[in-house]
């Protein structure tokens, strides 16, 4: 799906959420929480070659592929949260939406411990 048709989705989501927003405000939200996930999904769709390129670059540098797959998972973390957080949002929900960035936040660290423990071990290494 190119730029134009993810626009035009999101226009056309848009307004039928604003038109049924006052006499039906769920359908309102559900109109606009799945005209986002066509949008998301259509995205996802689409980073496949950009995972690849990023594949083929760590290779080719030498690096570890693990940390590659640091950068792309982390990425990708980060796409679905801010997707969830201002779906939230946009539910009236800025309590839970600041609960999934607080977890992606989290999770990032989490993923990220061992290019931590490598940068350390690099560190402790020149340093001695």
């Amino acid at each position: 799906m190119d730029i134009l048709t993810v626009c035009a989705v999101a226009v056309t989501a848009a307004i039928a959420a604003v038109a049924l927003k006052k006499n039906s405000p769920e359908t309102s939200l559900v109109t606009a929480l799945a005209g986002g996930i066509i949008i998301f999904l259509s995205v996802i769709l689409q980073i496949t070659p950009f995972i690849n390129e990023i594949s083929e670059l760590v290779s080719s540098a030498g690096i570890d592929t693990d940390y590659g797959m640091i950068l792309i998972k982390t990425i990708g973390i980060c796409a679905v949260c801010q997707f969830t957080s201002d779906s939230c949002r946009d539910m009236g929900q800025s309590s839970l939406a600041s609960r999934v960035e607080l977890a992606a936040k989290l999770s990032i660290i989490l993923i990220s411990l061992p290019l931590f423990e490598k940068i350390l071990n690099t560190a402790a290494d020149l340093l001695q």
